[in-house]
């Protein structure tokens, strides 16, 4: 798979060790074990960086309603992918905006319908328009949307390759692999590198306000 965050020459730039094909580690598996820390980096960080991801949520519609804009639905992630326009959902890119009909059972679609709904993208606000006296009002909006940045911040590439070591250092039975000096403590440095991450990921980590 590819690697977004960091490569495999980071990881043995850093760990001033030669990864190929035929090593071990091999470039397979310094692979794998980054695209396991992306996605760890991820979870904890509640955000994606040079690359996009796609979430599915259900909201009610609220009852405040903020003139000139609508009645606002506050998503689980910000830097919200849009159109061209930069204030609604790209329905080529899968995305999607539907509303729950009660007369059919089921949701009706209005990405397309751009009067309905305004997206700002910046802090992931969605504001919809034309419901304010509408009397289902809970789970009635399914919401399909990309999120990320379009670039790698340089202090998660560092946590991708830290993490990246960590699980290189634990994970081989022969250390003569690596070709460390005899005067280097591996526990104290895999030790300094988690809090180094963990740092980095408590910097970085998104706050999800309740509506």
């Amino acid at each position: 798979m590819v690697t977004t965050y960091a490569s495999t020459c980071d990881v043995a730039d850093f760990l001033r060790i030669s990864i190929t094909a035929c090593t071990t580690p091999s470039i397979a598996q310094i692979t794998k074990l980054i695209n396991r820390n992306e996605e760890r980096i991820d979870r904890r960080t509640g955000h994606t960086y040079g690359r996009a991801k796609t979430e599915t949520e259900i909201y009610p519609v609220h009852l405040l309603y903020t003139f000139g804009h609508g009645s606002m639905l506050t998503l689980k992630h910000r830097e919200i992918r849009t159109t061209c326009d930069g204030i609604h959902l790209c329905a080529c890119s899968c995305d999607s905006i539907s509303i729950w009909n009660g007369a059919c059972g089921g949701y009706q679609d209005l990405t397309t319908c751009t009067a309905f709904y305004d997206v700002e993208p910046i802090k992931g606000d969605v504001y919809l328009r034309g419901l304010i006296f509408t009397i289902l009002r809970q789970d009635r909006i399914k919401i399909t949307y990309r999120y990320g940045s379009t670039t790698v911040p340089d202090d998660i590439k560092d946590a991708c390759i830290k993490l990246t070591a960590i699980d290189i250092l634990r994970s081989s039975i022969k250390m003569d692999d690596l070709a460390f000096g005899g005067a280097i403590d591996k526990e104290r440095a895999m030790d300094n590198w988690k809090e180094e991450v963990d740092q980095i990921i408590r910097d970085r980590e998104e706050v999800y306000i309740l509506p």
